[in-house]
């Protein structure tokens, strides 16, 4: 894996967990952990990433950072809010999930 991939590797780790190691990421990618601390610096110029020492330390991604926000048009949006009171069960969880998550924040359901 080249350096390019595992950075937007590590984006995609630190949004779905929102914490790791960089010993962890090591492992994960099978680098030094000082590889893994230069990817976190270059990656923090364009993402909210910083790290914390100690015990419950590590590195983290601003809880607030939503990539996905607003990347619905609002006709998407009217669409899929429609479709939504429209069924039931899973169908609607997956919907309410895609809504949430690529809606804007202040969405009302």
């Amino acid at each position: 894996m080249n350096t390019a991939n595992r950075r937007v590797e590590i984006i995609s780790i630190l949004l779905a967990k929102r914490h790791i190691t960089a010993k962890e990421l090591a492992v994960e990618f099978n680098v030094t952990v000082r590889t893994i601390h230069n990817d976190i610096q270059a990656l923090s110029f364009g993402f909210p990433i910083y790290t914390k020492q100690g015990s419950e330390g590590g590195i983290f991604i601003g809880e607030d950072y939503k990539p996905y926000m607003n990347t619905l048009t609002p006709y998407e949006l009217k669409v899929l809010k429609e479709m939504y009171e429209q069924v039931d069960g899973i169908h609607k969880r997956i919907l309410f999930q895609i809504l949430h998550k690529y809606g804007p924040e202040n969405l009302v359901m």
